[in-house]
């Protein structure tokens, strides 16, 4: 692959767990008491985040964890339920499957995101905000999906090994995406140690308990964006693999970033991402490796306290 060290790149920042939070469980937000500490939860760092579109050879679902596709959707209106919850799911099954091999795929949900949170409460496009803004509750770089998250998807699964993906594109149609790209990990760069596991709460309209990811910094690191991704190109990144032993492997950490090339007046991006779960050959030993994965994630806070959050 392309040294990284010769691409382009975007200086930005942002924000990671405090160290201070390696191999053990991050409490949530509103659980921590001193104010102080609190603040203290997450820590800005400056990132250099690479132009992925000069990699050679192109990054790939397999070895990085994340894929750029050519992949124009016929459906005219993206935030038409029917036609995304129809067609559109089609689509990016057909997308997964040509990509992965997987024998099929169940799709799980989608949501919508813009730039800076900025549509009005109660808008029907949806209002949450890009990843980085809101940083007390959703921990700025992430990944969604822990070991803990498997028990919710078996029957989906059906006893079948998975790999969890997000399709993300963009829902206009005319216009290339300028305001907060998505900045990826290559996973193949994350050191096992500096993944914390958090107990947090989801994003979905109706928030319920789960057993997230954060990453604490390491200059190891390295970030990729596609800048001015096109209303014909779609991202493909990793959230869990079933497939994987290697924790550091199983999904692809990724945040909204500030691109400081972006246009003064350029529109908010307005994306969808829609999740889905690849399916694979049946699993023999589901339960023995389920339970492998589930006890290397820590269960004591940093002050010892075992956590007793439930995943729901």
């Amino acid at each position: 692959m392309t040294e990284h060290k010769t691409l382009p790149f975007v200086e930005s920042t942002a924000s990671f767990a405090n160290p201070k939070y390696r191999g053990t469980r991050m409490p949530p937000p509103e659980w921590v008491e001193d104010p102080d500490e609190r603040s203290h939860m997450y820590v800005r760092e400056s990132i250099r985040v690479y132009n992925a579109r000069l990699l050679s050879p192109p990054p790939t679902l397999a070895a990085n964890g994340f894929q750029l596709v050519e992949a124009e959707t016929q459906v005219t209106n993206l935030h038409d339920t029917d036609a995304v919850t129809t067609r559109f799911y089609a689509e990016c099954s057909d997308l997964v499957k040509a990509v992965t091999g997987c024998n099929e795929t169940k799709v799980m949900q989608h949501q919508y995101r813009n730039g800076f949170g900025g549509l009005p409460k109660g808008h029907p496009r949806g209002n949450r905000p890009t990843a980085n803004q809101s940083e007390g509750t959703y921990g700025g770089l992430h990944a969604d999906v822990s070991p803990y998250s498997e028990d919710g998807f078996e029957k989906l699964a059906n006893g079948k090994h998975f790999q969890m993906y997000n399709v993300w594109r963009s829902t206009d149609l005319q216009r290339n995406i300028f305001v907060m790209p998505l900045a990826i990990c290559d996973m193949s760069t994350v050191a096992n140690e500096d993944i914390v596991a958090a107990d947090a709460w989801s994003q979905t309209e109706t928030p319920r308990r789960l057993v997230s990811l954060r990453l604490v910094y390491n200059p190891n690191q390295r970030w990729y964006y596609f800048p001015r991704m096109t209303p014909q190109e779609t991202l493909i990144f990793k959230q869990y693999d079933t497939l994987q032993e290697t924790p550091s492997l199983r999904t692809a950490f990724h945040g909204a970033i500030q691109d400081p090339t972006t246009p003064d007046d350029a529109p908010l991006r307005e994306t969808i991402e829609v999740r889905l779960l690849a399916l694979f050959d049946e699993e023999t030993d589901r339960e023995a490796r389920k339970a492998r994965f589930q006890a290397e994630v820590p269960d004591a806070h940093d002050d010892g306290r075992t956590s007793d959050w439930i995943q729901r």
